[in-house]
């Protein structure tokens, strides 16, 4: 290697060595620090139908909004779908998840007792639940028409067990 080779390797070297080092300085994570209180006047305003988030296509991904019982968000997948739901209700708060078709197939809630899970099949129709009672737990197990087909409760008495055939009648049941 010529003499001359030797000084532009070593600015190569040295370039590459500073701009790494600025460069890794630049995109290293920084710690998250607490913000003050934010005035009031600096907060974002949502509009009556919602502030809605979109990718730099215009795809719409995210709506915030707010109803009666407070502020919600809702997802979208990226067909323009509503694919999960988050917010407030009267009873507390909620999560919902959707299928591909928005249906809506497993909501998750606070309910006046404390949590409930509910189930559907993929046309919304609500197939299982678990929730809590006055005194316990409750678990239901149905069919998609409408009709019951196991459940169980739990109270301060012990628990129960029903099992129904295709009428809904109950056809065993314990104690």
């Amino acid at each position: 290697m010529k003499k001359s080779h030797y000084g532009l390797t070593l600015v190569v070297l040295i370039t590459s060595f500073v701009g790494g080092a600025i460069g890794g300085r630049m995109t290293e994570s920084q710690p998250v620090r607490a913000q003050k209180n934010i005035n009031k006047d600096d907060a974002v305003i949502v509009p009556a139908g919602g502030l809605y988030f979109k990718t730099a296509e215009g795809k719409v991904i995210a709506r915030l909004f707010a109803d009666r019982d407070g502020g919600n968000l809702q997802i979208f997948n990226n067909a323009g779908v509503p694919v999960e739901w988050l917010g407030a209700a009267e009873t507390g708060g909620y999560i919902s998840i959707g299928n591909t078709k928005g249906k809506k197939v497993v909501g998750l809630s606070a309910a006046p007792n404390g949590g409930s899970l509910g189930l559907a099949d993929n046309e919304a129709k609500s197939v299982a639940s678990v929730y809590v009672g006055v005194n316990g737990g409750h678990l239901s197990v149905g069919r998609s028409d409408g009709k019951i087909g196991i459940e169980m409760f739990a109270d301060k008495d012990g628990g129960s067990l029903n099992v129904y055939n295709r009428d809904a009648e109950v056809i065993w049941s314990a104690p």
